[in-house]
This record gives C-alpha cells, sequence and structure tokens, in this order.
C-alpha cells in the first residue's frame, strides 16, 4: 500500500457539527496530517477552505445553515479536482444518489473503525500520486509544487515569501476566473492596495512566466 508519511506535508479539512466527533477526529488526524483545519457547518468550511491551503475535505452530510452535500457541490463549482469523502450516520439511498455527482474518495457510514478511515487515507494518497495533484502547471516545462511551495522550471527553483505564497495559492484555486482587489487584501490581512500591487509585480517579475493578469479597477486572474 502507498506510504500515509506523504500526508505530513498536507493539510485536511474536517467539517462536522458535532463538537465532540470533532474533537476525537482531529486527534487522529493530527498524526497524519500537517494542519488539521476544523468546522462546524458548510458555510463556515467554505471560509476556511478558501483561505487556506486544504487538500483533502472530510465532511459530515448532516448539518444546519449548510449540509455537507450543499458544502462540496460550492466547491465543485471552483475546484473539480481537490479529494474529499463524506460521513454520514444513516445508509440513506437518497443521500448516497447525491454523493455520487460530487466526485468523492468514499461515503462512510458512522460509526466507523480506524481502519474504514485509513483505507480511504491510502486511497488519497494513491489518487493525488496518480493525477499529479501536487503540483499546479503552469506551462509545459514550469510548474508549482504544492508541497515545497516553490516554483519548478526545467530544474530551476525560484522560491517565493509567505505574501507570495497566499497570493498564488489563492489564485491557483480560481483559474480563470477574476479575483478582486478585496479579495486578495483579505486574505493578506491587509487594506494597502498599492503594497498588494507591488507585490504581483514582484511575482510576476521573479518567475520565468507572467502568470498573473490585472483586470484594470477590478483585480488580477491567472490563466490555464
Amino acid at each position: 500500500m502507498n506510504n500515509l508519511s506523504i500526508l505530513k506535508e498536507l493539510n485536511v479539512l474536517y467539517v462536522d457539527d458535532d463538537i465532540k466527533a470533532c474533537e476525537s477526529l482531529k486527534k487522529i488526524l493530527q498524526y497524519y496530517f500537517k494542519n488539521v483545519f476544523i468546522s462546524n457547518n458548510g458555510k463556515e468550511a467554505l471560509e476556511t477552505y478558501f483561505k487556506n491551503e486544504c487538500h483533502l475535505l472530510i465532511v459530515d452530510y448532516d448539518m444546519p445553515i449548510m449540509n455537507g452535500y450543499e458544502f462540496l457541490s460550492k466547491i465543485r463549482e471552483n475546484d473539480d479536482e481537490i479529494s474529499a469523502f463524506i460521513m454520514s450516520s444513516y445508509d440513506d439511498k437518497v443521500k448516497l444518489k447525491n454523493a455520487i455527482s460530487l466526485n468523492l474518495l468514499d461515503y462512510i457510514v458512522k460509526p466507523y473503525e480506524l481502519d474504514t478511515l485509513k483505507n480511504v487515507l491510502y486511497r488519497f494518497v494513491k489518487n493525488i500520486e496518480k493525477r499529479s495533484l501536487l503540483k499546479y502547471q503552469i506551462s509545459q516545462t514550469c510548474y508549482y509544487d504544492i508541497r515545497k511551495r516553490i516554483v519548478f522550471d526545467e530544474g530551476r527553483e525560484y522560491k517565493l515569501t509567505s505574501y507570495e505564497i497566499k497570493i498564488i495559492e489563492y489564485l491557483f484555486k480560481r483559474v480563470n476566473q477574476v479575483v478582486t482587489y478585496d479579495e486578495l487584501l483579505d486574505i493578506l490581512d491587509s487594506q494597502n492596495q498599492k503594497s498588494l500591487i507591488s507585490l504581483i509585480y514582484k511575482i510576476n517579475k521573479k518567475l520565468p512566466i507572467k502568470i498573473i493578469e490585472n483586470i484594470k479597477d477590478i483585480g488580477y486572474k491567472v490563466k490555464k
């Protein structure tokens, strides 16, 4: 089976309204993953997902405000590739049918054994390795390595600052979509638009390919 050690370089978002379940599973996930993000409903989870680099989504189906199906449907509007699986207390055929359209790793019925969870994690590792989901391809020779957070082009490395990484990863999640100045300022926790413009300029100048396009008076986008 695939080695789960690769998970130590990845982040997981666990979404469940059951506080005790969150505390319990978080302890297990922290053993495997670099970072474990917790949200207690779909609306909160969307904010967490867009503000952080998440590689796997573990989602409870039944939640208030926005349930697991609604949350993952929103995610799939922007991201067809991120791996996810749903957990539910009920073996409900309607829910299972809904879940099929979400391109999930699995649908797990609670309660479940630790081996069941580990089997899904093995499948997750196999999936990301097979589909090369640990990198964003910029051009035929140039790509951004998600684990190392470095841009590579024909063997050459282009290292980024923490702020540059935040910008690039946020834009890569929204390829071909216009991201407003306000959105980018929010993830940088800043109100200084001139500093943002300067940061984008430095990124484009640093990399072998200009990847961030300015949309006048609105914001930026990355083309694929």
